[in-house]
């Protein structure tokens, strides 16, 4: 069952991605965004945008530390049981925010 984002209380849902933020090995993840809204296909969702330190952004270490930094956030907010919200996870290095900056990504 998913909450349309006008049900999510906007203070309580910060509180609960900073705490899982603060989770993420800082050696890792040099920024976490988000933003709540509608996917494609209009279910209520949250949009995970993660910058990662540049040396985890390699051919060896991408896969699993991408994983890790998704699954630490699903399981300390459990977006879709305590939110309604399907999670999405972006990822970028610190240099392609250098290179290419997005505002959305600060």
């Amino acid at each position: 069952v998913y909450a349309p984002t006008g049900f999510v209380n906007q203070a309580q849902l910060a509180g609960a991605v900073n705490h899982a933020i603060g989770q993420l090995n800082p050696h890792e993840v040099a920024h976490a965004a988000y933003r709540i809204g509608t996917d494609s296909t209009g279910v209520a969702s949250i949009f995970f945008r993660i910058t990662l330190q540049d040396w985890a952004v390699t051919e060896s270490t991408i896969t699993e530390i991408s994983a890790r930094v998704a699954r630490t956030l699903f399981e300390e907010m459990r977006p879709i049981e305590n939110w309604g919200l399907h999670p999405y996870f972006n990822f970028r290095s610190v240099s392609e925010q250098r290179n290419r900056p997005d505002p959305d990504w600060v």
